[in-house]
């Protein structure tokens, strides 16, 4: 019996000791919170978060963890804000200004993709307050924002060649000429074929600057400077400037807006300027294959002979399909160049075309690609010295094989050749360029 009595006042003992020591811990628990709120109401971000980074063990506790991410936060520590906030949430999913801060913590910690989608889910939330909402979409605006200004790019690339024209001035393998009414005429030799070894120096710059979600603006520039052996009177410095503004109308639909201007020195003096307007637009069936179609409008201004001058439209369609390592596209054109003085008449024409272009990935360091085109050109009027119409047809064969030494690095090989047909014989010609290169990309 005495046993009994004992084992019982024991037993109750315990227990008072127990919810004694339980009281006292929660007095402490609930004297921290205090503490850390006042801290974070004073401002005194890092004291707070210090304070707190000494009771670990009230990890998983909700309203800890929610005090301990917001001194994170506000003391410049995003990762252990996103981890306290991500705790309290998983405790709590209705607690509405936890999620909140977890979006801010998402953004001071650049992970703007998980902020985008906390931020819509209390958007579109029904319970969640009005006000709340309303937060939800400035975060969501600001990390959007964030994420386009991530994604400005701008890529440069340098490329050195040495290579080798087998027809520098796409001149005739003809000796003479036979003109109506005059005779036959011995050619000069800057008429006729001529070949030469060469230096090209390639830059191409790209800006990528993203205006909102669907729309964005390019700037580009595509320069190339030749330097002949022997034939200097045909080194010349060819450069395209760009810019364009592309839109998605849908998931599917894109559609650009682009203006360019390429100005050609000939021996260091220009010798003519193109300036161009064109818009396109171009719908993906799915993942492999899609169309596109653009329509350009220009003008061609030469310094030197005004006869040369012309107005110009350009239509282009076309389809590409690409798979795992094969890219392919098929296209076709028209231009017609309408001269710009009754003068000139005689170089207006319209050109016909279609071109075929495959790519290919070998391995991760080897790829080759080839493109084949076939031009009619019809000229609008008669040849004042040979009394014709003219009518020429030219194909186009193209390939190379390039290497990539690293990231940065390649080398490529790279052969051109061209093959032109013509009722008046000068005009007709052939054409292979073969060359070697070099390029970094930075």
């Amino acid at each position: 019996m005495i046993k009994h009595a004992i084992f019982i006042l024991l037993l109750g003992y315990l227990s008072f000791a127990s919810l004694n020591a339980k009281a006292q811990n929660n007095i402490s628990y609930v004297k921290l919170l205090g503490e850390l709120q006042y801290l974070i109401s004073q401002k005194q971000f890092d004291e707070a978060y210090k304070s707190s980074q000494k009771h670990y063990k009230y990890l998983g506790e909700p309203d800890f963890d929610y005090l301990l991410g917001v001194s994170a936060l506000n003391s410049g520590l995003s990762a252990p804000a996103v981890f306290a906030f991500e705790r309290v949430i998983e405790a709590k999913p209705q607690w509405y200004e936890a999620r909140l801060y977890l979006v801010k913590s998402y953004i001071a910690a650049n992970n703007l993709p998980a902020a985008n989608a906390q931020a819509t889910l209390l958007i579109n939330t029904d319970t969640s307050p009005e006000g709340v909402k309303k937060s939800a979409r400035s975060l969501l605006a600001t990390s959007q924002h964030k994420q386009r200004l991530t994604e400005r790019t701008y890529d440069q690339s340098i490329e050195l060649a040495y290579g080798v024209d087998g027809n520098v001035n796409a001149g005739t393998s003809e000796d003479t000429i036979l003109i109506p009414n005059l005779g036959e005429f011995l050619l000069s030799p800057e008429s006729k074929s001529t070949d030469d070894n060469y230096i090209k120096l390639n830059y191409k710059g790209r800006y990528f600057h993203p205006i909102d979600q669907r729309s964005s603006f390019a700037l580009g520039v595509n320069t190339d400077w030749y330097k002949f052996n022997e034939l200097s009177e045909y080194d010349r410095i060819n450069t395209n400037i760009s810019g364009r503004y592309q839109q998605k109308i849908n998931d599917n639909t894109l559609w650009y807006l682009q203006a360019g201007i390429t100005p050609l020195l000939l021996d260091g003096e220009l010798y003519r300027t193109e300036s161009s307007l064109t818009s396109g637009a171009s719908y993906q069936f799915d993942k492999q294959l899609s169309v596109f179609g653009a329509l350009s409008i220009g003008l061609m201004n030469n310094t030197f002979d005004e006869k040369l001058d012309n107005s110009f439209y350009t239509l282009n369609i076309g389809a590409s399909y690409l798979s795992q390592k094969w890219y392919q596209s098929v296209s076709a054109n028209f231009k017609n160049e309408s001269a710009n003085i009754d003068e000139g008449e005689f170089n207006a024409r319209s050109i016909s075309g279609i071109y075929y272009q495959i790519n290919a990935l070998l391995s991760q360091q080897w790829q080759v690609s080839a493109q084949t085109g076939y031009q009619w050109i019809e000229y609008q009027d008669e040849h004042p010295l040979f009394l014709q119409e003219r009518s020429d047809n030219l194909l186009i064969l193209s390939s190379s094989l390039r290497y990539l030494v690293n990231k940065s690095l390649a080398l490529q090989l790279a052969l051109n050749y061209q093959d032109k047909t013509s009722d008046i014989s000068l005009f007709e010609y052939d054409r292979f360029d073969t060359n070697i290169s070099a390029s970094y990309s930075f």
